[in-house]
């Protein structure tokens, strides 16, 4: 028999080799899901699918406004607000009470709002507007105040409503309260009161407090005013001493004060 040899290629290994150990494989274990587990999964799937389908189907899509003016401003505003709240969004989930009281401060104009659900897409927005009741000049910039003394907006030009100017200047913004529902209330009961006697009157002034009012009239003379009685009262304290006027054949040349009751001064 032929021997054969085998030369070794590349480089000679010196003292003993050692065996090329094999790889060990390592065993993965595979996390099971129990039956339990899988239901809570299935469920979990299923409640967030009809909390979905809930949502689609009674999603608030439209907005519908009845105003007796700036519906489309209202009808944006209230977009605005659905969109700021998922709860808002949604028929099921909306708030009535929070939705109305954020669009009457987003909208000082507004005097009521009604809301209600229309199913399955609509909230139908019922709302009334403040109506301009007094003027308020102050800082040359002439405004336009509710019956309740919240000011609504400016004004240019001239108004058909009484203008009360603030001496102190005092800067206002559109719905802040600048003055009390009763001031608004005694400037307009009063300014008709007077053109009843044959006053007409000029200009209206305050200065530190609205609980004196000043009026000057086209008779000349100014009449000083306590805010905070009633019209009627100071108003029948000016018959009685225009009366005696009259019979003293006098005629006041700078003022009547009407601030003390059951009393008048006069200069």
């Amino acid at each position: 028999m032929n021997e054969r040899r085998v030369r070794a290629v590349g480089r000679p290994v010196y003292g003993r080799a050692q065996p090329l150990s094999r790889p060990t494989r390592r065993r993965v274990r595979v996390a099971r899901v129990s039956a339990l587990q899988r239901r809570l999964l299935v469920i979990v799937a299923l409640v967030i699918a009809a909390g979905w389908g809930i949502g689609q189907l009674f999603a608030v899509r439209e907005v519908l406004v009845s105003a007796p003016g700036r519906k489309a401003e209202i009808e944006s505003e209230a977009h605005k607000l659905v969109g700021s709240t998922w709860w808002w969004g949604n028929l099921i989930t909306f708030d009535n009470g929070g939705f109305v009281s954020k669009l009457q401060q987003a909208d000082p104009i507004l005097r009521n709002v009604t809301v209600r659900r229309h199913w399955f897409h609509t909230i139908v927005v019922t709302a009334s507007l403040k109506q301009p009741s007094l003027g308020w000049n102050t800082g040359n910039q002439l405004y336009v105040l509710d019956s309740d003394g919240t000011v609504i907006g400016t004004q240019m030009g001239t108004v058909n409503f009484p203008v009360v100017y603030d001496g102190s200047n005092l800067p206002v913004q559109i719905g802040q309260k600048v003055v009390t529902p009763h001031f608004v209330e005694f400037v307009d009961q009063a300014v008709p009161s007077l053109q009843s006697l044959g006053i007409s009157v000029t200009r209206l002034d305050i200065k530190d407090t609205t609980l004196d009012l000043t009026a000057q009239t086209s008779k000349g003379y100014k009449l000083l005013f306590d805010t905070s009685r009633a019209v009627g009262d100071e108003l029948s304290d000016l018959h009685s001493v225009l009366a005696l006027l009259v019979t003293q054949k006098k005629t006041p040349a700078e003022y009547i004060d009407l601030r003390i009751a059951g009393k008048a001064y006069y200069k």
